[in-house]
């Protein structure tokens, strides 16, 4: 029965697993060449498509962090970043150097007390509320230019959710 159950587990984690999908190379270069966050696998874990008009990407810094750019248009580099809900213009100059700066404070944040903790029984929750919500739904993960991507089949317990940690190496 043991058996039987795990067997049907590991088939419904492997229906419900998010797909890998390529990061755009514009994206890429944004982040590369306005925002100056070469390498791209020193500061971010993970990116993610937001299912939004115009098309935004959610991008997850390593720190637990993570801010939304926005694809406005057909122009070179018409996105926009939006950082602790202020939206910068990466077209204007101005409004470039005020991002690098607010993803600069970003990125410097101190960890969270209980970040990295993997087990429950270490660190204390905090039930108080606060947190906000998501921008948007749907998208899937994704994963950069000739990269594969992994295929962790860990069970999640039914008190956590599944992890969609890429490895190091993914970015």
């Amino acid at each position: 029965m043991k058996k039987l159950r795990k067997y049907i587990r590991k088939e419904i984690q492997s229906l419900h697993e998010q797909k890998s999908y390529p990061v755009p190379l514009e994206l890429m270069d944004v982040m590369k060449d306005e925002l100056e966050m070469r390498p791209l696998k020193r500061y971010i874990d993970n990116i993610k498509a937001v299912n939004s008009i115009p098309p935004s990407y959610k991008i997850f810094l390593h720190n637990g962090q993570d801010f939304d750019i926005i694809y406005l248009g057909d122009q070179l580099n018409n996105f926009k970043v939006r950082i602790a809900d202020k939206e910068y213009d990466l077209l204007v100059m101005d409004d470039k150097n005020l991002a690098i700066d607010a993803l600069n404070r970003l990125l410097t944040t101190p960890l969270p007390p209980n970040f990295g903790k993997t087990n429950p029984e270490d660190s204390e929750v905090d039930n108080t509320g606060g947190g906000g919500g998501t921008t948007g739904g749907g998208g899937g993960t994704t994963s950069f230019p000739g990269e594969e991507p992994t295929d962790d089949t860990e069970e999640p317990t039914d008190d956590e959710p599944a992890d969609t940690e890429p490895e190091s190496d993914m970015i």
